[in-house]
C-alpha cells in the first residue's frame, strides 16, 4: 500500500537557508522560542504529562484490582 500525503512542515522544524546566519555565529534554523524541554521528553516527562492532562482536561483516577492469589495482580498493577 502506498500513501501520498501532501504535508508542509512548520517553520520551527525547517532550517533557514540564510547563509548569513552561520557567519553571525548563530546556528541555522535556530528559533527564538521558549523551550521548556530542551533536554528532551524523557528528562521532563512529568512536565509533559501535566501539560498533556491540563490541555485535554484529564484527571487521575483510582482503581481496585482484585483476584485470586498468584494471578498477576501485583505484576499488572505495577
Amino acid at each position: 500500500m502506498l500513501l501520498n500525503i501532501k504535508a508542509k512542515p512548520s517553520s520551527l522544524f525547517v532550517a533557514d537557508e540564510d547563509p548569513t546566519a552561520e557567519a553571525e555565529g548563530e546556528p541555522p534554523g535556530e528559533v527564538d522560542f521558549p523551550w521548556h524541554c530542551k533536554a528532551g521528553i524523557a528528562a521532563n516527562i512529568q512536565l509533559v504529562k501535566q501539560e498533556f492532562c491540563k490541555e485535554r482536561g484529564l484527571k487521575s483516577f483510582k482503581i481496585a484490582l482484585t483476584g485470586k492469589p498468584l494471578t498477576g495482580k501485583s505484576h499488572f498493577s505495577s
